[in-house]
């Protein structure tokens, strides 16, 4: 008995002490894994706190260049320019810390998921910092600051300001450049200045840049980024040059050039482009639709002096496709609403058009007014976009044809169910891979959806209606601006009466929608952040 007593003990002393073992190496797992996920931390801080010098300084140089566009420079009372001094050398203190810090932990590669982050850190802290200039330089709340600086880099283009006519030119200056920063993408200008960033660029420009089907330009990824940034700037100096030859002053000229090219949509004026005759009206659409075409084809149409590629391109030829139909179609809805004149009609069709599929958000007329039809009409553009490889939102041309593609494929599987059918692009087989990333896209963009209608409205009670938070949601996701139902709904075009807990949602959502879902999302998985 004795010896059995003695066998159990010693028996129970040992599990004990397996348990015991097992615990200890277990909480060493956690503790190298939350170690590891402190050190990726650590990693990202020297590019992120580059990209905040060189936003820092962008910030100061407005102020500059506003002040003297406003005859106040080197007087007193800059009229805003004193804000964005202030922020500029705020935001420079910050940028300088991180690379300071992050230099004793900087590596030569960073990860795909340190890349990730660096992304993810890059949007949410130049989004707090360009609201700056707006708190100490224009005196708003902090989160409106946010929601204006975030709605200006994601060239979403809703905004919370009721009286632009009230700000001053170095705030109006700072919010166009804000727009022009974001619609080619901050990491993609890093990639461009700073070249030698080997994967790491590779990495981080796929993190800001996602698409359906990607295609490098040139074979290093710093010479893809200079080659989109030399062309985006191209082509933004032509249409200054084109405003300034229409009769635009230099200031409204640079100013409407940044947030067209950007497709951005904000404005020095309240009444948006409506505020310029119909000559200066037809040379923004014009390089609207410039800017939601892919930049792809602009490069190689240079490169190799020909625009056949613009033709062999299946989703350019739905994009011009698209815009004739639904010109007429808009055409005929306004000249039937009205006594407008032809050429008035045609104008205000084809500027609702170039608006609405570049997803730019500038205004000649009041949308809200056209009849089902019409404002159907408007609602598809929002939704599916521009071409991808543009500075255009929206669900995007190409991915809608895969998955429209995706669609037929598994409808002829019901009655051919042997039969194999290759997605294509033109020539071009689609990997399955894409479809399934387009096929989650899809899933991503409409669940946010559904879960914003949810949340919206607990945010605001019973003050906005279902029709106008959905509204709302879809410009945001689809980085659009205008927030059609706001007015059917009694509320204003903007975003100035949501509350504090909605307009830092929106923000969000902003972001959410222009890294195009997966980027942002990655973060808030558990498994990111377990070492591997």
């Amino acid at each position: 008995m004795a010896d059995d007593w003695a066998s159990c003990g010693a028996a129970f002393v040992s599990d004990a002490l397996a348990r015991w073992q097992m615990t200890a190496r277990a909480s060493r797992s956690r503790a190298v894994r939350h170690k590891g996920a402190v050190r990726d931390f650590r990693a990202v801080l020297r590019p992120v706190g580059v990209v905040l010098v060189g936003f820092g300084a962008s910030i100061g140089l407005c102020g500059l260049f506003g002040a003297a566009f406003e005859g106040a420079y080197l007087r007193p009372g800059l009229g805003g320019a004193g804000g964005l001094f202030f922020a500029s050398a705020l935001t420079l203190g910050l940028g300088l810390f991180g690379v300071a810090f992050g230099r004793r932990h900087a590596r030569l590669k960073l990860t795909r998921r340190e890349a990730i982050l660096s992304v993810g850190l890059v949007w949410t802290m130049t989004g707090f910092c360009g609201s700056l200039p707006f708190v100490f330089g224009a005196e708003m709340s902090l989160v409106d600051a946010v929601f204006e600086s975030v709605s200006g880099l994601t060239t979403t283009g809703a905004t919370v300001i009721v009286d632009l006519e009230g700000l001053s030119r170095p705030i109006l200056l700072w919010r166009s450049f804000l727009q022009w920063l974001g619609g080619m993408g901050i990491v993609v200008l890093f990639v461009a200045i700073f070249p030698n960033m080997g994967v790491s660029a590779k990495q981080m420009f796929k993190g800001e840049v996602p698409g359906a089907v990607s295609e490098g330009l040139r074979p290093r990824i710093a010479e893809t980024a200079g080659a989109l940034w030399r062309i985006y700037l191209l082509l933004t100096s032509l249409e200054v040059l084109l405003l300034c030859l229409l009769g635009v002053s230099l200031f409204d000229a640079v100013c409407h050039a940044l947030t067209t090219m950007s497709t951005g949509g904000f404005s020095t004026h309240s009444e948006s482009i409506g505020h310029f005759d119909a000559s200066v009206q037809y040379a923004i659409a014009l390089f609207m639709l410039i800017g939601t075409v892919n930049y792809n084809l602009y490069y190689l149409a240079l490169r190799q002096r020909t625009l056949r590629h613009f033709a062999r391109s299946l989703e350019f030829r739905v994009f011009a496709s698209g815009v004739l139909i639904f010109t007429l179609a808009l055409f005929v809805v306004v000249i039937s609403a009205g006594d407008r004149s032809l050429e008035t009609s045609f104008r205000h069709a084809f500027f609702m058009v170039a608006t609405t599929v570049s997803s730019t958000g500038f205004a000649t007329d009041d949308y809200a007014q056209y009849p089902a039809f019409g404002l159907a009409c408007v609602i598809l553009l929002m939704i599916v976009g521009g071409c991808s490889g543009s500075t255009a939102g929206g669900f995007k041309i190409e991915r809608t044809i895969i998955l429209a593609k995706q669609a037929g494929a598994q409808i002829s599987k019901t009655y051919r169910p042997t039969v194999v059918r290759l997605i294509r692009l033109g020539k071009q087989v689609i990997d399955p891979e894409v479809v399934a990333d387009v096929s989650a896209f899809g899933v991503l963009f409409v669940s946010s959806l559904v879960l914003g209608l949810f949340l919206v409205p607990a945010f605001e009670g019973n003050t906005v209606p279902l029709p106008a938070a959905f509204g709302a949601l879809l410009s945001c996701l689809s980085n659009m601006g205008p927030a059609p139902f706001h007015e059917l709904a009694g509320m204003e075009d903007n975003f100035a009466g949501y509350s504090k807990l909605s307009k830092l949602f929106f923000s969000f959502v902003m972001i959410l929608g222009r890294l195009e879902f997966f980027t942002l999302t990655a973060l808030f998985m558990p498994g990111f952040w377990r070492r591997q």
